[in-house]
């Protein structure tokens, strides 16, 4: 069973838990770690992996905003480390999962303070690939859950290859790229007249060329693009959902990079992410 939570239902889970194990790309200050930090000081098993090499990080504050956070949990007694430290390593993390006494809690950002869209997975399936992914493997996909970027892309554009002639195709990805199943689902379904629309983050769009030629592409071909200073990362197509921490953007340079990715056609968990993207796609703007 998939059901939505607040940061503020997860925290109440880490407040109570005696073990818990933590999967991200990075651990801003906030509740969150704040709820590590607790949980860790009054003598729960606390095992934290962050991404040691953030991606596109020239000036190193992501990297370092993860070493301090380490060393903070470390100091409150948890088991917490960098890791993919090593510039050839096969694996990066960019995925976002708890397992909170064997509660698994899924996040499509990054543990933020705010308006989040945070999972709680009941699968036992998918809470082993997470725990496995904690402990240094990658396990391959199984049914509507990967772990890894490509696969996570590859079932997010199943979904859109599977919409009906009159679902209503939305997607949402903080950066956004050619070279990966989404963008040739997308470009194939506006090529046949359905008009798909996307949403990508502005300020990533605004940085790389090539991101904003693909969009620029898809744009021709029928797709309809608008900007938000969003960074969500979901896909809905009909009555049918797809959510993830993984981006639509080329995914042969790190295919085994951990990204978890499931689809869902839960009634709640769908009509909440349409209702989220309606309020996003009202608020966002064209892009030129």
């Amino acid at each position: 069973m998939l059901t939505l939570r607040s940061t503020g239902e997860l925290c109440s889970a880490l407040r109570a838990a005696r073990d818990v194990a933590l999967l991200a790309y990075t651990l801003p200050p906030g509740p969150v770690e704040d709820a590590l930090l607790a949980a860790a000081a009054r003598g729960a098993h606390v095992c934290v992996r962050l991404e040691g090499r953030p991606y596109a990080d020239a000036r190193g504050g992501l990297a370092l905003a993860n070493r301090r956070a380490v060393e903070r949990l470390a100091r409150a007694g948890a088991d917490a480390r960098l890791v993919d430290t090593d510039p050839d390593a096969p694996a990066p993390i960019h995925a976002k999962a708890l397992v909170a006494d064997g509660a698994l809690f899924l996040d499509d950002r990054n543990w933020t303070r705010g308006d989040a869209t945070i999972l709680r997975d009941t699968s036992v399936s998918d809470r082993r690939v997470v725990a496995d992914a904690i402990d240094g493997r990658a396990d391959a996909a199984h049914g509507r859950f990967a772990m890894r970027k490509r696969d996570a892309l590859a079932s997010e554009a199943r979904l859109l290859q599977s919409a009906a002639r009159g679902d209503d195709v939305a997607v949402a990805s903080e950066s956004f790229g050619a070279g990966n199943a989404v963008y040739a689902a997308l470009d194939a379904l506006a090529r046949a007249g359905a008009a798909p629309r996307l949403l990508v983050n502005a300020h990533d769009a605004a940085r790389n060329p090539r991101e904003a030629s693909a969009l620029r592409r898809l744009q021709r071909d029928g797709v309809r693009v608008r900007l938000t200073a969003d960074d969500e990362k979901f896909a809905l197509a009909g009555a049918r959902g797809w959510i993830g921490s993984a981006n639509a953007t080329a995914a042969f340079a790190q295919p085994d990079q951990l990204d978890w990715g499931l689809r869902s056609d839960a009634r709640a968990v769908v009509g909440a992410l349409r209702t989220r993207f309606e309020a996003r796609w009202r608020a966002a703007r064209p892009l030129a």
